[in-house]
């Protein structure tokens, strides 16, 4: 019998045993223990599937009075070129594998797992660092594993590659 999890971005993880699933999704870098466990054979899971995949009604959204557009992220991680890599609502991992693969994949100083990032509404982020090398919020050193609440425009450095969280200006109210 094998056994799933659905993430969030839609990607189906499949495993043998009920706890050995992989700690973060292989596409967005999402944690996985936060997602609930199924039969790999349930008719539940093709019904995520089909929700998660669904374009969402983003209109729907506005009227509800959402502060910001489902889908879209409230805060960015922005490099000095201005190049900004979106933090997702539900948070996730920051590295050469995870969020901002695409910007983070020329920096081979920064971990493949560097830092996890959890949104905190108008508070700001939760950064913990997971790196092997280190990171610096505001010229210091974060402890490793040690959550650190990230105020907007506060500087991120990835080893050697500063960030700056910023809310992003289509998601402001």
């Amino acid at each position: 019998m094998s056994f799933c999890k659905i993430c969030s971005c839609g990607e189906k993880i499949v495993f043998e045993k009920r706890l050995s699933f992989p700690d973060n999704c292989p596409s967005c870098g999402r944690r996985l223990v936060d997602f609930q466990t199924y039969n790999e054979n349930d008719p539940k899971v093709q019904e995520l599937l089909d929700n998660a995949r669904k374009p969402h009604d983003e209109e729907a959204d506005i009227n509800a009075g959402d502060s910001f557009v489902a889908g879209s992220a409230k805060y960015a991680l922005r490099f000095l070129s201005g190049t900004e890599i979106p933090i997702p609502d539900e948070g996730g991992i920051v590295g050469r594998t995870g969020i901002g693969a695409e910007f983070l994949c020329d920096y081979p100083s920064v971990s493949r797992q560097h830092i996890r990032v959890i949104p905190r509404r108008n508070l700001g982020v939760i950064v913990q660092d997971l790196s092997t090398y280190g990171t610096l919020v505001d010229g210091e050193r974060i402890e490793k594993n040690t959550p650190k609440l990230v105020a907007e425009g506060s500087t991120i450095t990835l080893c050697d590659l500063r960030l700056t969280l910023v809310v992003r200006k289509e998601c402001s109210v």
